[in-house]
């Protein structure tokens, strides 16, 4: 089952930011995009697909090309 991962980012001006994600077992891809939601409706889609993790980099670059 895919997961919602969180991760803060420093900027170098010192400003911290959240940045989310995607995980299955063994494979994970971080700071993904900064709104949750978005990353959230991805995570329930490639959950309802059952998508592979064999493809998880190319999901996720199709989802930041739509």
């Amino acid at each position: 089952m895919w997961q919602l991962t969180t991760i803060n980012i420093t900027s170098e001006n010192g400003f911290v930011s959240e940045s989310y994600g995607i995980r299955r077992g063994e494979t994970v891809i971080n700071d993904v995009s900064p709104c949750k939601k978005e990353v959230e409706e991805f995570v329930e889609r490639l959950n309802r697909c059952d998508a592979s993790e064999l493809h998880a980099r190319e999901l996720v670059e199709d989802f930041l090309g739509r």
